[in-house]
């Protein structure tokens, strides 16, 4: 009898811990179902700056770092959607930014943007439009950053070199000559005009310049009495280098006539 009835309290026993095991296992399979079921929340992307920069500065992708937060962090950093990293060469910042900034569009400042040439201008200048030829500019050849010599062609290209218009006068004044050396280009404007019928459609280029204010005078003086060309600079050498006259092209060609007492010598 004791026998029996200690074998009924163990079989009892093993019956509420089969029961206890069989809830569990079901509660923790509800559990993994609930946690299956709940939406994984989305992730954005975002730039951060791997280094602190400062006003003015070109941006540069390398200055970047890219990485997913989840969308709850990342709003409560400002940010609602993916961010890209888009920017024209030239773009500069707009304020000084520590690493770890999270980049914005707002925080850099393209060429084409108002205020560009505030932000990018040295101290003591004054930025001044020049109009050039679109070839100048064809390419990429001379671009915002870029520096530049102006010179000044003493004779308009409407003149011709026959002999019949070729003065001594004329021929003293056929020259070219540096009116200012390793000039920096700020900007790049380029305005398309809309041709006639008997003309076709041109483009209008104009560079933006940072000059001294005599460097300003000199220059305008210089577009009032001859053409003006405008060439990319290419490092360092004598201002003699850009000198040229019509003797330099033309062997036979006497460009200046002096009369000493009774005798004329041609240079």
């Amino acid at each position: 009898m004791k026998k029996t009835l200690t074998l009924a309290i163990a079989v009892l026993a093993i019956l509420f811990g089969l029961y206890g095991l069989a809830g569990n296992l079901a509660s923790d399979k509800t559990q993994v179902t609930k946690e299956a079921e709940k939406p994984v929340e989305p992730r954005i992307v975002i730039w951060r700056l791997n280094q602190p920069v400062k006003s003015s500065q070109i941006v540069e992708r390398k200055h970047f770092s890219v990485s997913k937060l989840p969308e709850g962090e990342a709003n409560s950093l400002g940010v609602l959607v993916d961010v890209e990293l888009n920017f024209d060469k030239g773009a500069v910042y707009q304020a000084d930014l520590s690493a770890e900034s999270v980049f914005f569009k707002e925080s850099i400042i393209n060429p084409s943007d108002d205020g560009y040439v505030d932000l990018t201008i040295a101290d003591n200048r004054v930025p001044y439009a020049i109009k050039v030829t679109p070839e100048s500019v064809v390419g990429g050849v001379i671009t915002h950053g870029s520096m530049i010599d102006i010179l000044s062609l003493s004779l308009p290209s409407t003149y011709s070199l026959e002999a019949s218009e070729t003065s001594s006068s004329r021929k003293r004044n056929m020259f070219v000559t540096p009116v200012l050396m390793n000039v920096k280009v700020l900007k790049v404007d380029k305005k398309a005009i809309i041709g006639t019928r008997n003309q076709a459609d041109t483009t209008e280029v104009s560079l933006i310049l940072e000059l001294t204010r005599k460097q300003v005078a000199t220059l305008t003086v210089a577009k009032r009495i001859s053409e003006i060309e405008v060439h990319k600079s290419i490092g360092e050498y004598k201002k003699s280098d850009l000198h040229a006259d019509a003797g330099d092209v033309l062997n036979n060609f006497k460009s200046v006539v002096e009369y000493r007492a009774e005798k004329v010598t041609i240079n």
